[in-house]
């Protein structure tokens, strides 16, 4: 027990420290590219502990449907709803979604104006995953405005997780608060969300107690689902 109760403690100090027990094949462990990129700057956002599976969170991340009703005025508008083709290609430690566009009234801290950007989704773990945004540049405040945002899921129990974001971006000036608090603003609008869906564990089996159908625009996420499956995960699916 205590052992149990410095874990957690340490947990909410320091954040989470990730051990990789074991390994096959030659894929490289999963990174966030641009940890390494001298250029950016890095902002912590949460933890935020979360009534929902870690995969129905990471599932949400990829989600750009879901923008113009749950992030109206801010990643969507509910005149701009529908979500263009884009493209998926797999890794050796997961999957990259490409041309991902979406219009937005307000993509970040810099924004000044709606404008379509483009996305980049990568998947390099069960309950990681990272995006990048490319703005027009003639609707952003700061020139050559570059953003990445990684998220990590830890899973508390199969239908409980802490969640955090890691963000990176070229812009020195501003507030690490500011930053935190465009990010705290969207996650908590998709908090509610998440806790409210059933079943909270993600469907991926063909015995799952329900099933849940896709459109184009979840290619993404009929791929993480996929992935899940062909990794064999267990925890927070059903």
């Amino acid at each position: 027990a205590s052992h149990r109760a410095s874990t957690f403690d340490c947990q909410e100090r320091y954040g989470m420290v990730w051990v990789r027990l074991a390994s096959s094949g030659e894929a490289a462990p999963p990174v966030f590219a641009a940890e390494t990129q001298a250029g950016l700057r890095k902002v912590n956002c949460g933890p935020y502990d979360v009534a929902s599976s870690a995969p129905r969170i990471v599932e949400n991340f990829l989600d750009m449907a879901h923008f113009g009703f749950v992030h109206e005025h801010w990643l969507g508008d509910r005149a701009h709803t529908a979500v263009p083709a884009y493209d998926v290609r797999s890794t050796p430690t997961g999957f990259i979604a490409s041309n991902c566009m979406a219009w937005q009234p307000r993509s970040s801290v810099h924004a000044q104006g709606g404008a379509m950007v483009e996305y980049t989704y990568e998947v390099n773990g069960p309950y990681t995953a990272v995006l990048t945004k490319l703005p027009d540049p003639a609707t952003v405040a700061l020139a050559e405005f570059q953003e990445a945002i990684a998220l990590f899921v830890c899973p508390l129990t199969p239908e409980s997780s802490r969640v955090w974001f890691r963000m990176a971006m070229n812009d020195f000036e501003s507030t690490d608060a500011s930053f935190q608090a465009f990010q705290h603003t969207i996650f908590t609008q998709d908090q509610p969300v998440l806790e409210s869906q059933r079943p909270k564990r993600l469907p991926i089996s063909d015995h799952a107690p329900v099933h849940e159908l896709h459109s184009a625009a979840d290619r993404g996420a009929a791929a993480y689902r996929r992935h899940l499956r062909a990794l064999g995960v267990a925890y927070g699916v059903c």
